[in-house]
């Protein structure tokens, strides 16, 4: 029972609405009712500036990470037979993304799948950084950036799983859980492609104050 207490616990954890706490707590406001209307990582920043972003950030990012590490690394029960770590890893970020706190309406799983796939593979997680980065800063679009990412991915999680086999870290688990992640983080981004399409997409504007809230 203790494999599947865990995997609650996972889920538990990914649902908890940090940009939502930290909103509530610092600036007595709702992010739900501002920007976009997201919980996620990119409308914190919007909403609340940049403490109160990369907080969240961080945050996410810890929260799906967190269980994958301890149980990879046999941190804890160590003489219990688990489930693999990347499981409880998207048991958070489908907490991330599906919170039964606010009616299965979360964020969009980006900075929570990538903190399970820092602390189950940290190599692959940060060759990731500069393409997210280069992504955004030509475009202008984290939406467009993160969902490249995320397929580049899974692409990647493919490739090491067929020809990196004698490699414990790349196995099918590695491969099927990142393109869960990845399928899901692209419906979530659906309204965001639309808007793309419409020309109504908010890109990222260097010097931008936050949007100011009561």
């Amino acid at each position: 029972m203790i494999k599947f207490g865990l995997l609650l616990l996972a889920y538990i954890l990914g649902s908890i609405p940090f940009s939502y706490i930290l909103g509530r707590y610092f600036r007595h406001d709702d992010i739900r009712k501002h920007g976009s209307g997201n919980i996620g990582t990119t409308n914190a920043f919007r909403v609340f500036g940049k403490i109160i972003g990369v907080s969240v950030l961080l945050l996410d990012v810890a929260k799906s990470g967190l269980l994958v590490f301890l149980v990879k690394n046999n941190l804890i029960f160590p003489e219990t037979e688990l489930f693999h770590p990347l499981i409880y890893g998207l048991a958070a970020v489908l907490g991330h993304i599906f919170p039964v706190w606010f009616k299965f309406r979360g964020g969009k799983g980006v900075a929570s799948a990538f903190g399970l796939l820092l602390a189950y593979s940290p190599i692959t997680a940060v060759a990731l950084i500069p393409m997210f980065i280069s992504v955004t800063f030509l475009t202008r679009y984290v939406s467009l950036a993160s969902t490249f990412t995320t397929m580049t991915a899974a692409y990647l999680g493919t490739f090491l799983f067929l020809f990196r086999s004698d490699s414990t870290d790349y196995d099918i688990y590695f491969m099927i859980v990142l393109i869960i992640v990845t399928i899901l983080i692209f419906i979530r981004h659906s309204s965001n492609f639309h808007r793309i399409r419409m020309g109504t997409e908010n890109k990222i504007s260097v010097g931008k104050k936050p949007e100011k809230v009561k």
